[in-house]
């Protein structure tokens, strides 16, 4: 399938702004604008986010902190943030802005992490919740020039071709500056705790794996490969061995009977819950129960 491209709404400003889109890997969009006034915005991002100040200056309030992004400034920025831009023109450069963002899929990001040799890079010390405003030298400026023809021109992009520019993008800016790989590591970091603190939290709740995917902001198919990838264990395994031990320890701490155990683990059917349980411990419900009576 080819990158859509679309052209934003350039009626409040002279200039352009092009959107590309590709469901796989995430957008890429161009901003070449006149701003003699600000222009505020405000986003809860859905995707991580790279920001690029080409021309101009953009003002990020995000929570308590307060960042200035100027020509030649980068920053990333995780998914589920909420931010606050001000992007104003060089008064300068008859009031020009522009910048270049990517918002960039979880996938991408594990892609590109399995592809590099972490030996060839120099071991960096970042929080995880850091953000840093990382200066770009020639290369990033010669790779940005590059993407221009993909929002200029006529042409259909390619979704392998635009996968490899994205990966081109994150190969330079982590030998450019390691400080910006390891963050990268931390975001991944973060995916893996936030699928896992997901699964943790819902559980005990008859949802189904659909339903906890959308929880976790993943379609199906990923919510499965991940958590296989990361557990190795599918989910629905993970999820009954789980409910399945919450039960036996009910019925050694508790009085509640084993259809109220059942609901109270997730399950809505007290003889499929009996079986899984029989099957599991090689002893029923009724078993446990009279054993923890004698």
């Amino acid at each position: 399938m080819d990158v859509v491209k679309q052209v934003a709404d350039q009626s409040s400003f002279q200039g352009t702004h092009i959107i590309l889109t590709s469901k796989e890997i995430g957008t890429t969009e161009i901003c070449r604008q006149q701003h003699k006034t600000p222009f505020h915005k405000q986003n809860t991002l859905k995707e991580h986010f790279l920001l690029f100040a080409v021309e101009g200056i953009n003002e990020l309030h995000i929570g308590n902190h307060f960042f200035r992004l100027e020509k030649g400034e980068m920053l990333l920025i995780k998914k589920a943030t909420y931010v606050e831009i001000v992007k104003a023109g060089n008064a300068l450069d008859n009031y020009m802005y522009e910048s270049v963002s990517f918002s960039l899929k979880k996938d991408i990001i594990i892609d590109f992490i399995k592809l590099i040799e972490m030996d060839d890079y120099p071991k960096e010390t970042v929080l995880d919740d850091e953000m840093i405003i990382h200066p770009y030298g020639g290369r990033l400026q010669s790779f940005l020039t590059s993407m221009k023809p993909y929002f200029d021109d006529n042409q259909n992009v390619k979704t392998g071709l635009f996968k490899l520019k994205i990966l081109e993008l994150l190969y330079s800016l982590s030998q450019e500056n390691p400080k910006f790989l390891q963050q990268l590591i931390n975001l991944n970091r973060y995916e893996t705790k936030d699928l896992l603190k997901t699964i943790e939290a819902h559980y005990l709740q008859p949802y189904t794996l659909q339903q906890l995917a959308h929880i976790s902001g993943r379609s199906l198919s990923t919510f499965r490969r991940e958590f296989e990838s990361l557990f190795q264990i599918t989910p629905a395994k993970w999820i009954q061995e789980k409910r399945l031990e919450k039960a036996r320890s009910l019925f050694f701490s508790t009085q509640l009977t084993i259809a109220n155990v059942c609901y109270e683990v997730g399950y809505e059917n007290v003889s499929h819950f009996s079986r899984l349980y029989k099957s599991h411990f090689g002893y029923s419900p009724s078993e446990t129960k009279k054993h923890r009576a004698s």
